[in-house]
């Protein structure tokens, strides 16, 4: 099976401060792992054209695929598109497709300076069309930028993984115990060992209001057809050592 690889960069000196919640990183995460595409890295960035052409060109040629949101909105913090050209050698230009795009959108009178801006990105793009806002984002090289703005970055991510070459969908699966970590961690530990083409996480909670706690053990593989094996494992473990389960 190919796998393909992905990274995530979030660009933006609002997330960093803490201003703005980022919920992209999520979205694309889960929608990357659906589509069978190997999320293998996110990183949030500041706006800076160093950090953005250094850490861009880093990202491009290590994963098959670059997704970056942010910055390439009206005002003159929107750095993106530029250090992207020239982070790829490519001028920094007006994309006739895209101002045309813009100018239709605008009523008369509106399409002003800062609006214009937007239409501005590296030469030799493709575009990533908006259906919600117009202003589009582009593919450069193997790097898909998008807008910052979750609702619209949605929408266009959509349409961008329908054309992009996928593996198999990563398997997943949940197993809720009402037992503790430090109960089950030895006979877990043995069950990675038995099936190593998947990967076992125990993710221990705690409610403080009822004083009840217990874990959740995630399965998952990019390489197993079925995960039925492993998980009639965990359940035998569980009931082993007296515990209860269900399937989340």
């Amino acid at each position: 099976m190919s796998l393909f690889t992905a990274g995530i960069l979030i660009i933006g000196d609002e997330i960093l401060s803490g201003r703005t919640q980022d919920t992209n990183a999520n979205f694309i995460a889960k929608n990357l792992t659906a589509s069978g595409i190997k999320l293998e890295e996110i990183r949030v960035i500041q706006d800076e054209k160093k950090i953005i052409i250094d850490t861009v060109k880093f990202f491009s040629e290590t994963y098959n695929y670059v997704f970056t949101t942010g910055g390439i909105g009206p005002t003159h913090d929107d750095i993106t598109s530029e250090s992207l050209a020239e982070a790829f050698n490519k001028k920094y230009e007006t994309n006739a497709e895209a101002y045309n795009i813009l100018k239709k959108y605008y009523p008369e009178g509106e399409f002003n300076i800062s609006r214009q801006r937007m239409a501005k990105m590296p030469s030799d793009v493709e575009l990533i069309y908006n259906p919600m806002t117009a202003a589009p984002g582009f593919k450069i090289n193997n790097v898909f930028v998008l807008p910052g703005v979750p609702k619209i970055m949605e929408q266009m991510l959509k349409d961008v993984l329908i054309k992009l070459k996928k593996g198999n969908p990563k398997k997943i699966t949940t197993i809720n115990t009402n037992l503790y970590e430090s109960k089950i961690a030895p006979s877990l530990n043995d069950i990675q060992n038995q099936f190593i083409d998947c990967s076992i996480g125990s993710y221990p909670y705690f409610n403080f209001i009822s004083k009840k706690g217990g874990v959740n053990i995630v399965i998952s593989s990019w390489k197993l057809n079925s995960l039925d094996e492993i998980e009639k494992e965990i359940i035998k473990m569980i009931k082993f050592n007296g515990g209860k389960y269900s399937i989340v």
